[in-house]
Protein backbone atom coordinates (compact mmCIF):
# COMPACT_ATOMS: atom_id res chain seq x y z
CA UNK A 1 0.00 0.00 0.00
CA UNK A 2 1.07 3.39 -1.05
CA UNK A 3 1.83 5.91 1.72
CA UNK A 4 -1.21 8.13 0.15
CA UNK A 5 -3.67 5.19 0.39
CA UNK A 6 -2.39 4.79 3.89
CA UNK A 7 -2.82 7.67 4.86
CA UNK A 8 -6.13 8.22 2.97
CA UNK A 9 -7.34 5.26 5.54
CA UNK A 10 -5.46 6.46 8.55
CA UNK A 11 -6.61 9.93 8.52
CA UNK A 12 -10.40 8.60 8.48
CA UNK A 13 -9.69 6.38 11.47
CA UNK A 14 -11.61 8.02 14.72
CA UNK A 15 -10.43 10.97 16.23
CA UNK A 16 -7.34 11.32 13.29
CA UNK A 17 -8.92 14.00 11.33
CA UNK A 18 -10.49 16.93 13.73
CA UNK A 19 -6.78 16.20 15.57
CA UNK A 20 -4.68 16.91 12.44
CA UNK A 21 -6.75 19.81 11.35
CA UNK A 22 -6.38 21.33 15.53
CA UNK A 23 -2.65 21.10 14.52
CA UNK A 24 -3.07 22.48 11.35
CA UNK A 25 -5.10 25.69 11.83
CA UNK A 26 -3.77 26.31 15.49
CA UNK A 27 -0.50 25.11 15.72
CA UNK A 28 1.48 25.75 11.92
CA UNK A 29 1.60 21.69 11.27
CA UNK A 30 1.91 19.93 8.22
CA UNK A 31 -0.76 17.23 8.23
CA UNK A 32 0.99 15.01 5.58
CA UNK A 33 4.53 15.31 7.45
CA UNK A 34 2.72 14.10 10.47
CA UNK A 35 0.82 11.10 8.44
CA UNK A 36 4.67 10.78 6.81
CA UNK A 37 5.84 10.41 10.08
CA UNK A 38 3.23 7.72 11.92
CA UNK A 39 3.78 5.65 8.30
CA UNK A 40 6.96 5.59 8.31
CA UNK A 41 7.33 5.07 12.02
CA UNK A 42 4.89 2.60 12.40
CA UNK A 43 7.17 0.74 9.85
CA UNK A 44 10.27 1.52 11.18
CA UNK A 45 11.31 3.47 8.22
CA UNK A 46 11.97 6.57 10.46
CA UNK A 47 16.27 6.41 10.49
CA UNK A 48 16.95 9.59 12.08
CA UNK A 49 17.30 13.78 12.43
CA UNK A 50 18.45 14.09 8.85
CA UNK A 51 15.85 12.51 7.21
CA UNK A 52 13.09 14.36 9.42
CA UNK A 53 14.82 17.62 8.54
CA UNK A 54 14.79 16.63 4.85
CA UNK A 55 11.16 15.69 5.00
CA UNK A 56 10.37 18.38 6.87
CA UNK A 57 12.54 21.19 4.22
CA UNK A 58 10.00 19.75 1.65
CA UNK A 59 6.78 19.84 3.16
CA UNK A 60 7.60 23.85 4.02
CA UNK A 61 8.19 24.19 0.66
CA UNK A 62 5.22 22.67 -0.88
CA UNK A 63 2.90 24.15 2.21
CA UNK A 64 3.85 27.62 1.76
CA UNK A 65 4.05 28.07 -2.18
CA UNK A 66 1.00 25.41 -2.90
CA UNK A 67 -0.85 24.24 -0.31
CA UNK A 68 -1.12 27.37 1.80
CA UNK A 69 -2.41 29.54 -1.07
CA UNK A 70 -4.94 26.73 -2.36
CA UNK A 71 -6.44 25.83 0.84
CA UNK A 72 -6.77 29.95 1.34
CA UNK A 73 -8.72 29.98 -1.50
CA UNK A 74 -10.81 27.17 -1.23
CA UNK A 75 -12.01 28.19 2.63
CA UNK A 76 -12.65 31.65 1.17
CA UNK A 77 -15.14 29.91 -1.43
CA UNK A 78 -17.12 28.26 0.78
CA UNK A 79 -19.14 31.00 1.68
CA UNK A 80 -20.99 32.25 -0.50
CA UNK A 81 -19.98 35.56 -2.76
CA UNK A 82 -22.30 38.29 -3.35
CA UNK A 83 -20.46 38.97 -6.78
CA UNK A 84 -20.99 35.28 -7.67
CA UNK A 85 -23.73 32.57 -8.43
CA UNK A 86 -23.63 29.53 -6.09
CA UNK A 87 -23.10 26.69 -8.23
CA UNK A 88 -20.40 28.09 -10.44
CA UNK A 89 -18.75 28.75 -6.88
CA UNK A 90 -19.16 25.74 -5.62
CA UNK A 91 -18.04 24.10 -8.87
CA UNK A 92 -15.03 26.29 -8.56
CA UNK A 93 -14.15 25.52 -5.30
CA UNK A 94 -14.39 22.07 -6.20
CA UNK A 95 -11.88 21.78 -8.81
CA UNK A 96 -9.48 23.92 -6.09
CA UNK A 97 -9.92 20.69 -3.39
CA UNK A 98 -8.80 18.48 -6.19
CA UNK A 99 -6.05 20.64 -7.31
CA UNK A 100 -5.04 20.32 -3.26
CA UNK A 101 -5.51 17.33 -3.10
CA UNK A 102 -3.53 16.19 -6.18
CA UNK A 103 -0.53 18.10 -4.54
CA UNK A 104 -1.05 16.77 -1.36
CA UNK A 105 -0.84 13.45 -3.09
CA UNK A 106 2.47 14.57 -4.95
CA UNK A 107 4.33 15.64 -1.48
CA UNK A 108 3.63 12.37 -0.39
CA UNK A 109 4.48 10.58 -2.95
CA UNK A 110 7.70 12.52 -2.28
CA UNK A 111 8.10 12.17 0.95
CA UNK A 112 7.52 8.45 0.79
CA UNK A 113 10.36 8.26 -2.23
CA UNK A 114 13.38 9.81 0.47
CA UNK A 115 12.32 6.82 3.06
CA UNK A 116 14.77 4.28 3.35
CA UNK A 117 13.40 0.76 4.00
CA UNK A 118 13.19 -0.72 7.18
CA UNK A 119 15.75 -0.85 9.22
CA UNK A 120 14.80 -0.07 12.97
CA UNK A 121 11.85 -0.94 15.33
CA UNK A 122 8.78 0.17 14.84
CA UNK A 123 8.02 3.59 17.07
CA UNK A 124 5.16 5.71 15.07
CA UNK A 125 5.47 8.16 19.00
CA UNK A 126 9.51 9.15 18.53
CA UNK A 127 8.89 9.14 14.29
CA UNK A 128 6.41 11.87 14.92
CA UNK A 129 8.07 13.79 17.46
CA UNK A 130 11.33 14.58 15.33
CA UNK A 131 8.78 15.52 12.89
CA UNK A 132 7.75 17.87 14.47
CA UNK A 133 10.90 18.94 15.92
CA UNK A 134 12.53 19.10 12.28
CA UNK A 135 9.58 21.23 11.37
CA UNK A 136 10.65 23.96 13.96
CA UNK A 137 6.98 25.45 15.01
CA UNK A 138 6.06 24.10 18.66
CA UNK A 139 3.05 21.87 19.25
CA UNK A 140 1.05 20.86 22.37
CA UNK A 141 2.51 17.84 23.48
CA UNK A 142 -0.87 16.05 24.48
CA UNK A 143 -2.37 16.59 20.78
CA UNK A 144 0.65 14.59 19.32
CA UNK A 145 0.29 12.11 22.30
CA UNK A 146 -3.62 11.97 21.15
CA UNK A 147 -3.06 12.02 17.61
CA UNK A 148 0.02 8.82 17.94
CA UNK A 149 -3.17 7.14 20.38
CA UNK A 150 -5.42 7.80 17.79
CA UNK A 151 -3.28 5.94 15.21
CA UNK A 152 -2.39 3.23 17.36
CA UNK A 153 -6.08 2.46 17.75
CA UNK A 154 -6.68 2.20 14.60
CA UNK A 155 -3.60 0.70 14.05
CA UNK A 156 -4.47 -2.42 16.20
CA UNK A 157 -8.15 -2.67 14.65
CA UNK A 158 -6.15 -3.02 11.05
CA UNK A 159 -4.60 -6.19 12.02
CA UNK A 160 -8.00 -7.95 12.12
CA UNK A 161 -10.06 -9.04 9.26
CA UNK A 162 -12.97 -7.08 8.41
CA UNK A 163 -15.13 -9.74 9.18
CA UNK A 164 -13.53 -9.83 12.76
CA UNK A 165 -13.60 -7.84 16.16
CA UNK A 166 -11.02 -7.87 19.23
CA UNK A 167 -13.97 -10.22 20.45
CA UNK A 168 -13.20 -12.64 18.63
CA UNK A 169 -9.99 -12.74 17.46
CA UNK A 170 -8.10 -16.14 16.99
CA UNK A 171 -6.84 -17.96 20.00
CA UNK A 172 -3.36 -17.54 21.00
CA UNK A 173 -0.62 -20.11 21.65
CA UNK A 174 0.08 -20.24 25.22
CA UNK A 175 0.06 -18.06 28.42
CA UNK A 176 2.54 -16.52 27.60
CA UNK A 177 1.50 -15.56 24.25
CA UNK A 178 -1.75 -14.22 25.74
CA UNK A 179 -0.26 -11.65 28.45
CA UNK A 180 1.43 -10.13 25.89
CA UNK A 181 -1.57 -9.69 24.04
CA UNK A 182 -2.96 -8.21 27.08
CA UNK A 183 -0.29 -5.79 27.69
CA UNK A 184 -0.95 -4.54 23.66
CA UNK A 185 -4.24 -3.95 24.51
CA UNK A 186 -4.56 -2.33 27.74
CA UNK A 187 -1.55 0.15 26.10
CA UNK A 188 -4.11 0.82 23.08
CA UNK A 189 -6.87 1.54 25.87
CA UNK A 190 -4.51 3.75 27.76
CA UNK A 191 -3.96 5.39 24.22
CA UNK A 192 -7.58 5.62 23.22
CA UNK A 193 -8.44 7.11 27.06
CA UNK A 194 -5.79 9.55 26.05
CA UNK A 195 -7.32 10.60 22.87
CA UNK A 196 -11.03 11.20 23.92
CA UNK A 197 -9.38 13.57 26.95
CA UNK A 198 -7.48 15.43 24.30
CA UNK A 199 -10.93 15.69 21.91
CA UNK A 200 -12.98 16.72 25.00
CA UNK A 201 -10.71 19.42 26.00
CA UNK A 202 -11.25 21.55 23.32
CA UNK A 203 -13.19 24.27 23.27
CA UNK A 204 -15.73 22.27 20.83
CA UNK A 205 -15.54 19.09 21.14
CA UNK A 206 -16.49 16.97 18.68
CA UNK A 207 -18.89 14.11 20.43
CA UNK A 208 -19.34 12.10 17.40
CA UNK A 209 -15.73 11.06 17.02
CA UNK A 210 -15.90 11.07 21.49
CA UNK A 211 -18.34 8.77 21.18
CA UNK A 212 -16.64 6.54 18.28
CA UNK A 213 -13.33 6.14 20.15
CA UNK A 214 -15.24 5.14 23.72
CA UNK A 215 -17.19 2.65 21.74
CA UNK A 216 -13.71 1.16 20.59
CA UNK A 217 -12.68 1.39 24.37
CA UNK A 218 -15.38 -1.18 25.48
CA UNK A 219 -14.73 -3.23 22.79
CA UNK A 220 -10.94 -2.68 24.09
CA UNK A 221 -11.37 -3.72 27.74
CA UNK A 222 -14.27 -6.87 26.30
CA UNK A 223 -11.22 -8.36 24.84
CA UNK A 224 -8.75 -7.86 27.35
CA UNK A 225 -11.58 -9.54 30.05
CA UNK A 226 -11.57 -12.32 27.88
CA UNK A 227 -8.34 -12.53 27.46
CA UNK A 228 -7.69 -12.54 31.48
CA UNK A 229 -10.49 -15.25 31.96
CA UNK A 230 -8.21 -17.80 30.10
CA UNK A 231 -5.32 -17.36 32.28
CA UNK A 232 -7.65 -17.99 35.52
CA UNK A 233 -8.40 -21.56 36.18
CA UNK A 234 -11.31 -22.93 36.20
CA UNK A 235 -13.06 -23.88 39.47
CA UNK A 236 -13.57 -27.60 39.70
CA UNK A 237 -16.33 -27.74 42.41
Amino acid sequence: MSLYDWAAKAYAAPGVAPLCLTLQDEHGQSVCLLLWALWAGEAGRMADADLAARAAALAHEVEANVLKPLRATRRTLKASLTSADDGPREALRARIRGEELAAERGLLDQLEAMTPEARGAPNARIALAAAVAAWGEPAPPDLLSALAAAFSVAAEFAKLPAAMSFSDEPPLANDEAIQARIAELRQAHQDLDDAVQALAGKPVPDQLQIARLKRQKLALRDQITRLEDRLTPDIIA
